[in-house]
């Protein structure tokens, strides 16, 4: 993980009890899809699970009590009775029900939660992959599409009125054959823009010597190809710095990931994936399951998941093909 997204993961999620979801940019279909998210569960079993991967090293696999064996996957959920079962040098790390976490590096038996209490953390993770599981990412606007153009520059991030966490946000375009490109950045409603030289380079971040950007405030931003004299700018883009509230509960968040001895930037970092969707903060959330993935298989749940922050970035290509490999794993 990046040293950018290790210092999000420390510095901000919403606090203990709260339930401030942010849905985006994601149009909801019928709740068919959510069906799909006990495909998994064996006969007989109790409705909820009793724990959920959170990480996945090596080759690690689930035998239900029924006889059935599957490989184990980041998201994937675990009941009472399952055996785990790890070769030499793998390991698994599962949230349980109850909020604890349990460390798998040699077979084990999934204990049985009923009559304890369940923990929060447990609870919104399976909420968040519950509403994920009815995402539809053919659903969404144009306007919110990115779909770069040969030879035309295109703004990347932020864009589609999405939210971010950094005071001094980093900005992102395609290139053109003109690389020379200077930065429009203004309040909504403030008709006093700022213009910033940002030489060839197709990313730029707010330095430090200006003032940052307001908390609970909403900007629109533009580059201008060629340079501001005589280059043309780019339909404008809008984005919001999220409050000092919301980043005082996404705070909160990664310190309960913290206490369960997780690191939100390493064997908690889906978890972490989990707290940025809620706080609404989908570059930070894809940047963190992209990660998850780059180190072990996801369930169809966290495809789901990796689908639905896509389809909201406006990555429709992708997100199709996050469902399209949700819906094959489930198989």
């Amino acid at each position: 993980m990046s040293r950018l997204a290790r210092s999000r993961a420390t510095a901000v999620l919403p606090a203990r009890g709260a339930r401030r979801f942010r849905t985006g940019p994601v149009a909801t279909v019928t709740t068919l899809a959510c069906a799909a998210l006990t495909l998994a569960a064996p006969v007989g079993a109790q409705q909820d699970p009793a724990a959920l991967f959170v990480q996945v090293r090596g080759n690690v696999s689930v035998s239900r009590p029924a006889g059935a064996t599957l490989s184990a996957s980041v998201g994937g959920r675990a009941w009472a009775g399952d055996r785990i079962d790890v070769e030499p040098g793998a390991r698994a790390v599962l949230l349980t029900r109850t909020g604890s976490r349990l460390v798998v590096s040699e077979s084990t038996t999934v204990p049985d939660p009923r009559g304890a209490g369940e923990g929060e953390l447990f609870t919104h993770a399976l909420e968040t992959l519950a509403r994920a599981a009815s995402a539809d990412p053919a659903a969404g606007s144009r306007a919110a599409l990115v779909d770069p153009i040969p030879d035309y520059t295109t703004l990347l991030r932020p864009r589609n009125g999405l939210s971010v966490s950094s005071s001094r946000p980093s900005f992102a375009w395609t290139s053109s054959p003109d690389p020379r490109y200077d930065v429009m950045l203004s309040r909504v409603g403030d008709g006093r823009p700022r213009i910033f030289a940002a030489g060839a380079d197709t990313v730029w971040t707010l330095p430090d010597s200006v003032p940052e950007l307001e908390a609970d405030t909403r900007y629109v931003w533009t580059v201008f190809v060629g340079g501001r004299l005589g280059g043309r700018p780019l339909p404008q883009q809008e984005f919001r710095v999220i409050s000092l509230m919301e980043s005082m509960e996404l705070r909160d968040r990664v310190l309960e990931i913290e206490q369960l001895g997780l690191d939100p930037a390493g064997d908690g970092l889906f978890l972490a994936a989990v707290a940025y969707r809620d706080a609404g903060l989908f570059y930070e959330a894809r940047e963190a399951l992209e990660g998850v993935r780059a180190e072990a298989p996801l369930s169809p749940d966290a495809y789901r998941l990796l689908g639905e922050v896509l389809a909201g970035l406006g990555d429709q290509e992708s997100a199709r093909t996050a469902f399209d490999r949700a819906e094959a794993r489930s198989r």
